[in-house]
């Protein structure tokens, strides 16, 4: 059995905390706070391109709404908490894609206690996507071939898709069952997978900073 460290159920965690706190608490610190954090990570870690997107994906939305709560809503302090929260939503959403991989992710929840069923049927979409796409790329061709053209909307791609899901459904479960998966037996795990304790400080240290700023913002004003 092959032992690894992962960092996952701590972002996960910190996370989902901060998006609870942030989506009822009234704290343009804390948005800030969460903004410049991703985006310190980001350039550590040279992601340049989420730090494009983390900077220009949220502008129009953030923006709109700044003007709109400042035109017809309680004023500017209302206006910046809005705007700010736009940001910092979408920083809590660009960090988790950016530091979990999702194939990992199913593999770390199943050793947490979610059901097998759940992890492994998603791991098979997961993994036929790509022989969907070719089967997807090989109607198109053929369709050109006979003279017809396929559009997106095109019931044809659809109706051949799904049939395609039902023949790959019976041979998965066939492969699965083939080498011993058992839906209510005890399974053993190849790859062991065990939280990083670096990783859980620094959730806890960032959870209590932005809970500390939440502090000195609510007695500043």
């Amino acid at each position: 059995m092959e032992e690894k460290i992962t960092a996952i159920p701590a972002i996960i965690f910190a996370v989902f905390f901060f998006t609870i706190e942030v989506s009822f608490t009234y704290s343009v610190w804390l948005n800030v706070y969460l903004f410049l954090v991703v985006l310190g990570y980001f350039f550590v870690t040279r992601k340049w391109g989420f730090i494009w997107v983390l900077l220009l994906f949220p502008f129009i939305p953030a923006i709109t709404t700044f003007w709109s709560v400042m035109i017809q809503g309680d004023g500017l302090s209302d206006a910046w908490v809005l705007l700010t929260r736009t940001y910092a939503f979408a920083a809590l959403g660009l960090v988790f894609v950016a530091g979990v991989d999702f194939e990992e992710c199913l593999l770390v929840l199943e050793q947490y206690r979610v059901p097998p069923t759940f992890v492994y049927g998603i791991l098979v979409v997961v993994h036929a996507a790509p022989e969907i796409r070719r089967e997807v790329s090989d109607m198109r061709d053929a369709s050109l071939l006979r003279g017809k053209r396929l559009y997106p909307w095109s019931a044809y791609y659809y109706v051949k898709t799904i049939f395609l899901a039902m023949n790959w459904r019976d041979r998965y479960t066939e492969a699965m069952y083939s080498r011993g998966f058992m839906e209510n037996g005890t399974r053993t795990h190849f790859e062991k997978w065990h939280l990083a304790r670096s990783a859980s400080i620094w959730a806890m240290v960032f959870i209590l900073v932005g809970n500390g700023l939440l502090i000195v913002e609510s007695v500043v004003r």
